[in-house]
């Protein structure tokens, strides 16, 4: 194995284990956790009511529990696949189409490239929150009862997908004409190679690295999006509206909207009234947030410093090869000047 290989980076290696983690849990909590019904009271030995939910955190409930005594452990473990799953998800399929898009920019004259270039580029100054809030409000949020959970769960996909896929061809399609300008792309060139050929041996070497590091960082944008999408009371998977108390005399009623997937960014936006009251019903999935951004930051790093080491390493071996080349010109002229004196 090299030494410069991913898997003894550790900033990587712990990255990737966290995610994993997170991610095989939630799928085999939903598949064999136990269904127990919580209960809103703790009791004691003798019987007596000790506490009411929600619980502070304890032995019982490490990260506390929700108004229904629900343990926020299980909680974020079972949200994770809705978090953390279509975060890679999405991730996955705008490098995916992005790179099949750029590609066919890269194709194109460079007249068309240019009128889509002055288009793309203003996309990154566009509020892609709010573009998001918009087309997905009303189906996750506004007539959210009409549709079922697949469906609020792939069009919401589809959106946080097809949103970013100009910017991010723009992007490939860049890479590919600043790699197109080696001098090595027209030798290639002059020697008969295909326009497929010159990509498959010479360009995608270069441009897939930069896609795995594109594809992380993808991962950590979409999971902050889904965080502000949280604060809009827009819940990955659909929203649960309920009425939470009725005025006897006016008969108004006080509903409050809870996530149908326990996705982390509806559990910070269903509990943060309680804030002040109940402080671990935000910190815990905060912090579950935080640490997954971290850990995608430390896979980053970890791509990065890869990168780095290899560029090092050139650059370390470039004066030893220099003395070899050296020493075998020496030589070469040596015996030559020797033969013609005799």
């Amino acid at each position: 194995m090299r030494k410069d290989s991913l898997l003894r980076n550790v900033p990587f290696v712990l990255g990737v284990s966290f995610l994993l983690l997170l991610l095989i849990s939630s799928y085999l909590y939903s598949l064999y956790g136990a269904q127990v019904q919580p209960d809103k009271m703790l009791y004691d030995k003798n019987g007596n009511v000790v506490a009411l939910a929600p619980f502070a955190p304890s032995l019982e409930f490490p990260l506390g529990s929700d108004l229904d005594g629900n343990s926020f452990v299980f909680k974020l473990i079972e949200g994770a696949k809705y978090t953390i799953g279509l975060a890679i998800a999405v991730a996955f399929f705008r490098i995916i189409f992005s790179f099949l898009f750029g590609y066919f920019l890269f194709r194109l004259p460079s007249s068309l490239r240019n009128v889509f270039s002055g288009l793309a580029n203003t996309l990154h100054y566009a509020p892609v929150t709010i573009f998001t809030y918009l087309l997905i409000a009303p189906v996750v949020l506004n007539f959210s009862w009409s549709y079922d959970v697949s469906t609020k769960i792939i069009f919401p996909m589809l959106v946080l997908t097809g949103i970013s896929i100009p910017v991010l061809a723009l992007y490939i399609q860049n890479e590919l004409e600043a790699i197109s300008k080696k001098e090595y792309i027209d030798s290639a060139k002059i020697l008969g190679g295909s326009g497929f050929y010159l990509f498959r041996k010479h360009l995608a070497p270069f441009l897939y690295p930069k896609l795995w590091l594109l594809f992380v960082q993808q991962v950590g944008q979409v999971l902050i999006i889904f965080a502000h999408l949280g604060l809009l009371n827009v819940f990955i998977g659909g929203t649960d509206v309920r009425v939470m108390d009725v005025d006897m005399k006016t008969g108004e009623t006080t509903t409050q909207s809870f996530s149908m997937t326990n996705e982390w960014a509806g559990l910070i936006a269903q509990n943060f009234p309680y804030a002040q009251s109940f402080p671990w019903m935000v910190l815990a999935p905060v912090t579950a947030f935080a640490l997954s951004i971290l850990a995608i930051n430390s896979i980053v790093y970890g791509i990065e410093n890869r990168k780095t080491f290899k560029k090092r390493a050139v650059k370390t071996s470039m004066p030893a090869k220099a003395v070899i080349l050296e020493q075998e010109h020496f030589k070469l002229n040596g015996s030559s000047h020797s033969s013609n004196q005799g």
